[in-house]
């Protein structure tokens, strides 16, 4: 400043002026660059009306997101009702097809295990006029109900159908049984007047009730022994 005051009016004023216009530059220089940082600031993504939009942008990913997995979780829910659906009419499709064959597989048997036994029967009928041949008939057909009767005990039945499997099986056993005291009786007469007939009778009367009841439990009328003639009034 004494250096200043030394000079002349118009060096002064110069410097004067220089100085003004410096310190002007200088004030523009740093409102430009106020100005620059907060235009940076404003477009920034986090911050003024570029933040808000990204904010509900956000959201707007968030409920979409959300809508998503519902849908997904929602179709998801639909096919296991369906797959669950599915599941259980394939097991009542083979429940009724196991009830099915198992129905035709006890008529078969009784079938058979019927026409077995009435051959027997009809021989000892004939007690006093049986051959050799019609003994060795009554042997085979005790063993094929020996096989049915085994076959009978092996059944799996369904559920509902456990105490007519009991009984069935017990109709066969008493056939078979009947029909082992036919051939003993047939192939030895000692054994016949041991024996007796009463006992013979006893087995059928009994396989004759057990055959009716089973059909009852089954809801069939398959063969029974039904109506056959005793034999010990003959004999």
């Amino acid at each position: 400043m004494y250096w200043l005051r030394q000079r002349s009016p118009l060096t002064r004023t110069l410097v004067y002026v220089a100085v003004a216009t410096l310190a002007f530059v200088l004030a523009a220089g740093m409102g430009a660059m106020v100005a620059l940082v907060l235009r940076d600031d404003l477009s920034s993504p986090g911050t003024g009306k570029s933040q808000a939009l990204d904010g509900r942008e956000d959201v707007t990913q968030v409920q979409e997101d959300d809508a998503a997995k519902q849908h997904e979780e929602s179709a998801r829910g639909q096919q296991a009702a369906k797959d669950d659906e599915a599941a259980a009419e394939k097991r009542r499709v083979a429940a009724r097809r196991d009830e099915a064959e198992y129905i035709d597989t006890v008529g078969k048997i009784q079938e058979s295990a019927v026409e077995a036994f009435q051959r027997s029967h009809r021989n000892l009928l004939r007690y006093d006029a049986l051959t050799a041949a019609d003994v060795e008939e009554m042997k085979a057909n005790e063993t094929a109900l020996q096989e049915m009767a085994d076959q009978a005990t092996n059944l799996a039945p369904p559920r509902k159908y456990e105490e007519q499997h009991e009984v069935f099986g017990s109709a066969i056993d008493e056939l078979r049984n009947a029909a082992r005291l036919a051939h003993s009786m047939a192939a030895d007469p000692v054994a016949a007047a041991e024996l007796g007939f009463d006992e013979y009778d006893g087995h059928v009367n009994e396989a004759s009730a057990l055959l009716r009841r089973s059909n009852e439990l089954l809801g069939k009328d398959y063969e029974t022994i039904e109506g056959v003639r005793e034999v010990s009034p003959e004999f």
